[in-house]
């Protein structure tokens, strides 16, 4: 072989090597050589720094904030695909300035475990013009930390530049799609060496307030639109260019947020600063060509919401507890807002099991405050705590019920909450956690209409109480079955067996009366197959079986009849011997015959058609058989739209029975074109009604004998006319009512009634409501006995708390009756160019109460009175960043207004002469006080800004810093009459 063919051998291999290694199989098919800064087959390893600093520009040097170090390498085995990985992290803190105004910074004691964290996984993504990614993440990457990632990527994301000196580029970046200027300030030739972009972040589609947990009862709420307005946010980022190869080689990336409310001339004021510093070490080559990312999800470049939990800072938040109830030792009450909004953010920040271990500690500390806190709140952790607590026996089962209902109604369940309520429900197996399950399930199913786990379980725990045909507890199953119809179409699609175990208590026979009826209830929102109607129509059949169980069967069948289903009951009706299920079928048919409602065309025309051959029953007397009565009201609207309302009710008797066994009353909406909608639904069942109302209403019964005395004792005392009037009223004669003292034949009469009513049968009822479809809850005539016993005791304590008072008063009492309420609590998060997260809030705290103490020495008959009450509103403005799990820092505006008054007052008796003093206050009271500071936040602690000036000669020089603000003015009016200088901020560094 020649030269010349030797030559040409080589130029074939080489080129078929870079078709390979250039192929569309070995990167992005759109991608080429000259839309990528870096080439395949190489690595490119950075130093990469991102530092953050949070205080009030224009003060003195104070700053707060964290610091990363980390290695990142950067391997391109394809063209425009990449490997990210990151290693040798490290992270500090800053924990003061040194005499030049630097920070001092310290290991954060997170430091290893966000190292651990940062180098676990590695991160895959494309990359096409320097302005497009595309994520390929590792499954059990941690949303925080992916996000720590997506920003170095940012920062290294630089458009190939053209002819232009200046272009606006639309461009992928951790805030989203931004418009971003690109400047080119030096070229070598052809060759951009020095580049820059500047970005408004509010013109970034993903620039945007995510909300955070808030108070779940505070009233102004919700202003994270109109409060991220207020942030004014930049970013200016600076390239240098390789002149060989176009490689980025450094990056310094500078991104404000500046808090317009506390500004001054839109550049003093609080505000954050985030500093990305990238700067190239090595670029070796590398032999990898390995890029699949086929079994990894796809993702976006821009910041995610993290919801990371921390399990560092419990510590940390027990202490703000502990000074908190050590306020009532300093007297220093100016600080209980401050501290107990440190205390509900502490709160926000944990992770379930640390807060979980936590609230033991927190309980024994301060009971009071730390109910108060994690009710105001507002995260799913804190939730969990509260019911740990109704769950520790150490809570009356009154309060835990009232408690766990109300968590049952708060809106936005997620799968932790079902969850949580879940547990209650099996720990706690009442009417309150039932329903409070039923309302989370429907709540949770409208908003996400997925099925989980833990709606299964739900399902699995329902059935699993039914038992053995419903035989066990009697009221537990009547519960339950209620608490399945209050959820049945949710339960159904998620455990369809379920619904087999409702017909086992339908039809069986160890079950009562009421367990079957409420079975059949429970299919009210589940759909109904040929099986259940099948069951259905032979309970309303069986001519001995009890009337409101054969109507309760009749009412769910004519939901949605069929039209077999309407001849058999048509066949059946027309032959029954029981008058009240005849009287009341008749009149239901009759009333759905002569409505004229919307949408009711087809069942009318059905019932006519099964009626063909037979004549309806007609409806007996209303005062002694069972009816169905409707109203029903057409509205025509324009638009050729009309809707119509329906009242519905129902009044069911039994034989040889003037009381009625149940009642009913409905009101329905039928809009044209939709489905009709239950507005509301009120019922009431029970039996033994007749014994009790004989003892209060008979003939001899508590109440025409009381009246009869009664009319006795007010004969003469009263004008005659008005006596005549009552005698007649009521029906007596002046000689039929015999003289008693009134009082002594009341309470006769009292007793006789309990004897009657205890010797009887106790009436059992139930009344429940429901609203939109969805039942409240029912309670029973017992719990007003139950109440009544309760009142009973109530007044035995109250009787003998006179004695308790005096014990007290002789050895000393003092106590702390603070209230701590949140009415403002607004908060949310942005996202920062590093991947953490900027979190501004704003929150009002207030915190009345009092100090009361009294004492009295009975030897000398001498007392002491003690009366200190005060009352705190604070407003907090706070900017920071949050590096979930593992720092957080920020600066705090503190705006107090606080009053304080008490007095001390002697009272003795001395040489039968009554003595009482109010001696001079030993120490001086802040009547009224209005305050304005900044406090440097970090995870361990909150310290004030040092003033730079505190001498009353430099009040002249004072500047207003703040836009209508004269920060530097503190007036505080006391009982001594002084006035104390504030610390004065000028804007500059100047003296």
């Amino acid at each position: 072989m020649g030269p010349l063919q030797l030559w040409l051998l080589l130029l074939l291999l080489s080129s078929d090597v870079l078709a390979q290694e250039e192929g569309p199989e070995n990167g992005s098919p759109s991608c080429s050589k000259e839309a990528t800064r870096f080439k395949h087959l190489r690595k490119y390893v950075y130093t990469y720094e991102a530092e953050t600093a949070s205080g009030v520009s224009g003060t003195a040097d104070s700053r707060t904030g964290s610091k990363m170090n980390c290695k990142v390498e950067l391997e391109v085995p394809q063209l425009c695909s990449f490997i990210l990985k990151t290693s040798q992290c490290t992270l500090r803190e800053v924990f003061g300035t040194d005499a030049e105004g630097k920070a001092m910074l310290k290991k954060s004691k997170n430091s290893d475990d966000f190292a651990s964290a940062m180098s676990q996984h590695e991160l895959k993504f494309n990359m096409q013009d320097g302005t497009k990614v595309q994520l390929y993440p590792e499954k059990h990457e941690s949303v925080n930390i992916l996000n720590i990632k997506r920003g170095i990527i940012s920062a290294l994301l630089v458009p190939m530049e053209t002819e232009d000196k200046t272009k606006i580029v639309p461009m992928d970046t951790v805030y989203g799609k931004c418009d971003t200027e690109v400047e080119v300030r030096t070229r070598k030739g052809s060759i951009a060496t020095d580049i820059s972009m500047n970005r408004n972040l509010k013109t970034c589609d993903n620039f945007n307030p995510v909300r955070e947990h808030v108070s779940p009862i505070a009233l102004i709420k919700g202003l994270d639109s109109p409060l991220s307005t207020l942030i004014k946010s930049t970013q200016y980022c600076q390239y240098s260019i390789d002149t060989k190869r176009r490689h980025v080689s450094e990056v310094v990336c500078s991104e404000k947020h500046l808090f317009l409310p506390s500004s001054y001339k839109n550049r003093y004021g609080i505000m954050t600063q985030v500093t990305q510093t990238l700067k190239l070490e090595d670029t070796p080559k590398s032999n990898s060509r390995t890029f699949d990312e086929a079994a990894l999800e796809k993702r976006g470049l821009s910041l995610e919401n993290s919801n990371a939990k921390s399990s560092k800072f419990g510590d940390s938040v027990l202490k703000t507890l502990e000074e908190l109830q050590k306020l009532s030792s300093s007297q220093n009450n100016q600080q209980r807002p401050r501290l107990f909004y440190r205390f509900v953010s502490g709160l926000r920040s944990l992770h379930n099991d640390t807060l979980g271990s936590l609230v033991p500690k927190m309980i024994e500390t301060s009971s009071s405050i730390t109910i108060q806190a994690l009710t105001q709140c507002g995260t799913l952790e804190c939730y969990s705590a509260i019911l740990q607590i109704l769950r520790s026996g150490h809570v009356s089962p009154l309060v835990a019920d009232i408690v766990t209902y109300t968590l049952g109604l708060v809106p936005s369940p997620c799968p932790k909450r079902l969850r949580e309520i879940l547990n209650m429900a099996q720990h706690l197996r009442s009417r309150a956690s039932f329903y409070a399950l039923s309302h989370t399930v429907n709540g949770f199913y409208r908003e996400r209409n997925i099925i989980t786990e833990e709606v299964k379980d739900v399902a699995k725990f329902m059935e699993s109480l039914l038992g053995n045909e419903c035989s066990g507890d009697n009221e537990l199953a009547y519960l339950t079955l209620r608490a399945i119809g209050n959820m049945g179409s949710v339960l159904e699609e998620a455990h369809p067996s379920l619904k087999s175990a409702v017909r086992t208590c339908i039809q069986s026979e160890a079950a009562t009366l009421s367990v079957q009826k409420s079975a059949i209830q429970a299919l009210r929102k589940m759909t109904l197959t040929e099986e259940d109607r099948a069951v259905l129509l032979t309970i309303f059949q069986e001519a001995d079986a009890p009337v409101e169980k054969r109507l309760a069967a009749y009412l769910m069948i004519m939901k949605n009849p069929s039209q077999s289903d309407l001849v058999k009951i048509v066949k059946t009706v027309s032959k029954d011997k029981n008058e009240q299920v005849k009287s009341f079928v008749s009149s239901h048919i009759t009333n759905i015959l002569d409505s004229e409602e919307i949408g009711i065309e087809f069942l009318k025309n059905k019932l006519q058609e099964a009626f063909k051959g037979f004549q309806i029953p007609t409806a007996r007397d209303f005062k002694k058989f069972s009816r169905n009565y409707q109203i029903s009201k057409n509205v025509s609207l324009p638009g050729n739209n009309s809707f119509s309302a329906r009242v519905e009710g129902n009044l069911l008797f039994e034989p040889n029975n003037a009381v009625p066994k149940e009642t009913m009353l409905k009101t329905t909406l039928q809009v044209y074109g939709f489905s009709p909608m239950d507005i509301f639904e009120i019922g009431l069942d029970g039996k033994n009604f007749e014994p009790t109302l004989e003892a209060l209403f008979g003939q001899q019964g508590f109440f025409p004998d009381s009246t009869s005395k009664a009319l006795y004792w007010i004969d003469g005392r009263v004008p005659e006319q008005v006596s005549k009037m009552l005698f007649d009223y009521f029906g007596y004669s002046r000689k039929n009512v015999q003289e008693q003292e009134l009082m002594t034949g009341l309470t006769r009469n009292l007793e006789k009634l309990i004897k009657e009513v205890g010797n009887k049968d106790f009436p059992e009822a139930r009344a429940y409501l429901q609203i939109l479809g969805e039942e409240l809850g029912y309670m029973k005539l017992n719990d007003f006995k139950l109440l009544g016993n309760m009142l009973l005791k109530t007044i035995k304590t109250l009787l003998s708390i006179p004695e308790k008072i005096v014990q007290a008063i002789s050895k000393g009492t003092e106590a702390d009756l603070f209230v701590h309420y949140m009415f403002m609590d607004n908060e949310f998060e942005l996202p920062t160019g590093a991947g953490f997260q900027l979190q501004v809030a704003l929150s009002g705290i207030m915190t009345p109460g009092a100090k009361a103490g009294m004492k009295m020495h009975q030897k000398h008959m001498h007392a002491e009175l003690i009366a200190k009450p005060s009352v705190g509103i604070e407003f907090i403005s706070h900017v920071g960043i949050n590096i979930p799990v593992f720092a957080r820092s920020g600066v705090q505006m503190n705006s107090i207004i606080y009053h304080e008054s008490g007095f001390e007052a002697h009272i003795g008796m001395k040489d039968r002469q009554l003595k009482f003093s109010i001696p001079a206050p030993k120490t001086p009271t802040k009547l009224f006080s209005i305050s304005n500071t900044l406090h440097l936040v970090s995870p361990t602690k909150t310290e004030v800004i040092p003033p730079l000036i505190e001498n009353r000669e430099s009040w002249t020089s004072c500047k207003p810093l703040f836009t209508g603000l004269n920060y530097c003015t503190k007036v505080e009016y006391s009982n001594s009459s002084t006035t104390e200088a504030a610390p004065y901020y000028p804007l500059t560094g100047e003296t």
